[in-house]
């Protein structure tokens, strides 16, 4: 197989210490709200909210991001349209059909009744386009937008090469549009068992993978990169905009709709920005100061957790219904949270190394380390 285009970065700043925050995120989300550990309206619980459900949209923009920047229409022309989806459909499907089976063989009753239609259109990655809560696991519907996105992806990219930033401009500009009707009055206007359905659907999400696209193209274009100690001190302010409990909500819905939520997703995107546009940061040197080594452990630490971020993102649900029965409280919200970390590590391990090594194929390992 030939070599990624020499304009594919082998490395893209911290945005792989990102990917691990946000999965985190996401899982203190969730068992957070599965072990009841704050009160709902709480300061804790506003701001667990908001990272937990903004750290989704952040993996849109970054999926986006990284798609469009690792995977030029020069590179799909040289490795082929085969080799291209193969090697997305080894990164996207092998721990959703895990966490699919033990849904269905542990009965657990995660997504809708399991017809053999339901299946059938997990197995195909197809339920993304007909309604994305159709996953048959809790987090799932991610997983059948991300799919959707895949396969259409080849034709976006010759679209990109042809059409430059334009493209991109008119796509993320156009999609955001798509998104307008839903997400500030079509979620929260259908009955209540219905929302979180209606919240999940391709016109209310698939504008984030447009805005990272736009992202990567500005990336590409450019060869300026913040010192990392600038980057974290920028991102403190737009952090501090997602935790801070103002609005104040009970229905965490209301957090993720209205003209709210685009406020809340340009943060995020920012974020995404300047872990992207960010330097690498160095190792650190035996002479250098005692923080200078604490950010630098704490990067490489979340660098690895980022590596373990899509076992995290889907295993968690099965610890909380592991723990469950036993512990409550802080105690069962932290057993099920180390013990999704310990999942998410043995899947990265035995599942996705393995087959991500398959799919770039033998000679990709000659070639700069790319995970997109």
């Amino acid at each position: 197989m030939s070599v990624p285009s020499v304009n594919t970065p082998a490395r893209l700043g911290l945005l792989d210490p990102l990917r691990g925050l946000l999965a985190l995120c996401v899982a203190v989300y969730h068992l957070g709200v599965w072990f009841a550990i704050s009160q709902s309206g709480s300061d804790a619980n506003i701001a667990m909210a908001r990272l937990g459900n903004f750290s989704v949209s952040g993996f849109f923009v970054l999926s986006g991001f990284l798609l469009f920047r690792t995977a030029p229409w020069s590179r799909l022309r040289q490795e082929g349209l085969g080799r291209f989806w193969l090697r997305r459909f080894l990164r996207l499907a092998p721990i959703f059909y895990l966490a699919c089976a033990l849904n269905l063989v542990l009965r657990l009753g995660m997504g809708p009744q399991p017809t053999w239609l339901r299946v059938l259109e997990n197995v195909t990655l197809t339920f993304g386009a007909i309604q994305p809560n159709l996953a048959l696991v809790t987090g799932g519907w991610y997983v059948g937008l991300v799919a959707l996105l895949y396969f259409v992806y080849p034709a976006l990219a010759w679209l990109r090469e042809k059409g430059g930033i334009a493209f991109l401009v008119a796509l993320a500009l156009g999609l955001w549009l798509w998104s307008l009707p839903p997400t500030l009055h079509g979620v929260m206007g259908q009955a209540m068992w219905n929302r979180f359905h209606a919240y999940v659907e391709a016109p209310n999400q698939v504008f984030l993978l447009a805005w990272g696209g736009l992202l990567a193209a500005l990336h590409a274009d450019t060869g300026r990169r913040l010192d990392p100690k600038v980057a974290l001190l920028l991102a403190l302010p737009l952090v501090w905009v997602l935790v801070k409990p103002d609005p104040r909500f009970y229905d965490h819905l209301v957090a993720v709709t209205g003209w709210t939520r685009y406020r809340f997703v340009l943060v995020v995107t920012g974020l995404v920005a300047l872990a992207a546009f960010t330097r690498d940061l160095a190792p650190s040197a035996p002479g250098e100061g005692f923080w200078n080594r604490v950010v630098s452990w704490a990067l490489v630490g979340l660098t690895r957790l980022g590596a373990w971020s899509y076992g995290l993102y889907l295993l968690h649900p099965f610890t909380q219904r592991l723990v469950a029965p036993h512990l409550d409280g802080m105690a069962g919200f932290t057993l099920a949270l180390l013990l999704a970390l310990v999942a998410a590590a043995l899947v990265h391990r035995w599942i996705e190394a393995p087959l991500g090594k398959l799919g770039r194929g033998e000679r990709r390992a000659q070639a700069p380390s790319i995970r997109a």
